[in-house]
Order: structure tokens, then C-alpha cells, then sequence
């Protein structure tokens, strides 16, 4: 079964790859950043990193690099990365529920800051491993 990802010479190997890369770490950025312009406490969406529709769609595509990272280390097509378990999908799932169904202005949900910290926790910089002991 052949990908089309706009270029036919890159093997979908490399190309669900590139996918799962792109989602993660634009996702885990939009988190981070969501994540401080909460704790600013400003209200004002211009202080948000990125508009609530780039932040919804990359927290979408987000929620499906999880996925993509659990079926690939589950089929052996990727190696490594962090483990993802159904309740990460279902905490980024919700995420992306929240976000589409928020609308600026109006109070963002109190369970948007809690599912960003914990896939923070889950996935953020602080948890690649270290050499020392």
C-alpha cells in the first residue's frame, strides 16, 4: 500500500515518520505555549502564542501523533520514542474536544490547563533520559 504524501520517492516508512514528528513537537510547542498564557493570567487571546484555530488543529494533529507513534511501535514499523498508552490518546482526545468547543472570550474550561499539564508531564522536554545518576 502506497502513501501519497506529495512526494512519491519518500518511502512511507519516512513519511508516517515525518507525520508522527511534525504533529508531536508543533503539538507539544502549542501546549507549552498554552500552558504559559494561562499561567500569565492574561485574558486576552492576543497573548496566546498561536490563534485558537492553529492551537485546535495542532493539538488535533497531536492526539493523532500519539496515535501514530502507539500503532507504529505496536506493528514495528518505529522504534523507541515515548511510550503512549489509550489514556494519553483519550487526555489529548478530550484536549482537542475542549479547544474546538471553546470560544474566545468566553472562560476556558479549568480541565483544558489540567490534560496540557499532564501530556506535558507525559511527553515535554524534562522527560528524555539523562546519563547521570
Amino acid at each position: 500500500m502506497t502513501q501519497n504524501n506529495g512526494d512519491e520517492d519518500t518511502p512511507p516508512t519516512i513519511a508516517r515518520l515525518m507525520r508522527w514528528g511534525d504533529g508531536f513537537f508543533e503539538g507539544i510547542a502549542c501546549l507549552e505555549g498554552l500552558l504559559n498564557w494561562i499561567g500569565s493570567g492574561s485574558s486576552s487571546i492576543a497573548d496566546l502564542a498561536v490563534d485558537p484555530a492553529t492551537l485546535s488543529s495542532r493539538v488535533e494533529a497531536f492526539e493523532s501523533a500519539l496515535s501514530e507513534l502507539k500503532e507504529g511501535v505496536a506493528s514495528g514499523e518505529m522504534e523507541g520514542g515515548p511510550p503512549v498508552g489509550d489514556d494519553d490518546i483519550a487526555r489529548a482526545h478530550r484536549l482537542k474536544t475542549l479547544l474546538k468547543t471553546w470560544t474566545p472570550g468566553s472562560d476556558l474550561p479549568s480541565e483544558v490547563a489540567t490534560l496540557a499539564e499532564q501530556l506535558i508531564a507525559n511527553f515535554g522536554d524534562e522527560q528524555e533520559p539523562t546519563n547521570t545518576p
